[in-house]
């Protein structure tokens, strides 16, 4: 290791390489306090890799002084700095609370909210009782919302007398209290919630239902039940939320009637991802197909959604296919991943054309056939590969517009395509491809010919 010297000589310096390798050399050793003032003091420079290898340092070296350096630096002006140094404390973890609580009495409220904020993410306990004083004690607002945020992180029963109070007397207070009784968890806040419940705006509902979701128990599970059939509308999503965590939680069996199949139609369509995805949990619950044929809508839009949907999808394999031009002519946002959901319910089930009426067929390879002309390449190359795999009569039918598609790999496609049908339109298609402008599309479509000549084929 260097002496002391030669690294505050080093860390001093403007050889940016330097610092970084010294830094990392330097990264357990037990240091004075003067030489981590200079390596605090990297935090404020320009060098971003300088400034990623002092975090790194700080946050790993273990020196019970370096919190004690660092946390004045939340009174900072500079913003970056200040929520860097907060990102830094809160990695320390508990070994930089007491250095923050002594803080507390010399900043201002901007840098008590910034700490409290910090406690709340770093969830060490020892902080509640400090919170609460300043809870009881500070009038600025958001001091008392970081208090409440914290104090519900935290877990803090003893806040809940004066978390009721806070609640009646300001309601811009409302929404974060909700949250932070269903945070701490106690019978005594579920009642609290469940009893605002009907006085309370949309907005504070929203928030009393997500947090019954965390502290309910079966009267909640029934009582939100109840709601959900007196409910339209947004706050229908969290009440389906919150319904189904109970569920998941005590095992209760969820009702499917008429307003719950509504309810999970609603929030599929319309609601926020999050809840989106519970109705999608939803969904697999049950074998309901006007839900299922409902979720084709949000397919493709989040790889969880997708993969949680997906199996009610395989398992209905038939209603798919017949339905899905339906949704399909009415060219919908996910085109694509629809048709390659299709794509993969047909190579799995490669028969499956052999239950369709003549009617169902056609209706899905119609809708696949104005796929042909779409102005996305990917949807022209999945609806080429799909109607040839449903039926290649009316693939050779579409042969024309197919081999006009202004695509290279698309048209490079038909003659593998082409190759496994033996007909004399196939071979007149090949022949019109070995014609391509692309060397690539008629080299592969004189090779087949070739082949087929010499094999004695149509």
């Amino acid at each position: 290791m260097e002496n002391s010297s030669n690294i505050m000589e080093i860390l001093s310096s403007s050889d940016a390489p330097a610092k970084i390798e010294l830094l990392q050399e330097i990264q357990n050793e037990h240091l004075d306090e003067e030489t981590l003032l200079q390596i605090c003091s990297l935090l404020s420079g320009e060098d971003k890799g300088v400034i990623d290898a002092a975090s790194i340092f700080l946050y790993n070296n273990g020196n019970h002084v370096i919190p004690n350096i660092l946390v004045p630096l939340v009174s900072s002006s500079n913003i970056a700095l200040r929520n860097l140094v907060g990102e830094i404390l809160l990695r320390i973890g508990s070994g930089a609370v007491d250095a923050m609580l002594l803080y507390l009495s010399k900043g201002d409220n901007d840098d008590i909210k910034f700490i409290i904020d910090l406690f709340g993410l770093i969830g060490d306990t020892k902080v509640n009782q400090t919170i609460l004083e300043i809870f009881h004690k500070n009038e600025n607002e958001n001091v008392t919302l970081a208090c409440i945020e914290a104090l519900g992180s935290l877990g803090c029963t003893e806040s809940l007398s004066h978390l009721f109070v806070v609640y009646e007397q300001n309601e811009l207070f409302r929404p974060t209290v909700i949250e932070a009784l269903g945070k701490i968890g106690s019978k005594e806040g579920l009642e609290f919630i469940v009893n605002k419940y009907k006085e309370e705006d949309e907005l504070t509902k929203f928030s009393i239902v997500e947090s019954l979701g965390l502290i309910g128990d079966e009267e909640t599970f029934f009582f939100l039940l109840s709601e959900l059939g007196l409910t339209s509308g947004a706050l229908t999503w969290p009440i389906l939320s919150s319904i189904y965590t109970l569920k998941e939680k005590f095992g209760f069996d969820i009702p499917f009637d008429e307003r719950m199949k509504n309810s999970i139609l609603e929030t599929l369509v319309d609601a926020e991802l999050k809840y989106k995805k519970v109705a999608a949990y939803l969904v697999m619950m049950f074998n309901d197909p006007d839900t299922i044929l409902a979720s084709l809508r949000v397919y493709g839009s989040d790889y969880e959604l997708d993969e949680t949907i997906k199996p009610k999808f395989f398992e209905n394999a038939k209603l798919i296919l017949t339905k899905a031009h339906e949704v399909i002519d009415k060219s919908p946002h996910n085109l694509l991943s629809l048709l390659n959901l299709l794509k993969e319910l047909v190579e799995y089930n490669p028969n499956i054309r052999e239950e369709f009426s003549p009617l169902e067929l056609r209706n899905l390879t119609d809708a696949i056939s104005t796929c042909l002309q779409h102005p996305d390449e990917e949807v022209r190359q999945v609806s080429i590969d799909l109607i040839f795999m449903i039926d290649m009569k009316m693939g050779i039918m579409f042969i024309d517009v197919m081999i006009e598609d202004d695509n290279m790999w698309n048209r490079l496609r038909l003659p593998d395509i082409l190759e496994t049908i033996d007909t004399p339109e196939s071979t007149a298609a090949l022949t019109r491809l070995s014609e391509d402008p692309e060397e690539m599309v008629s080299q592969r479509a004189k090779e087949i010919l070739s082949n087929r000549l010499a094999s004695g084929g149509n």
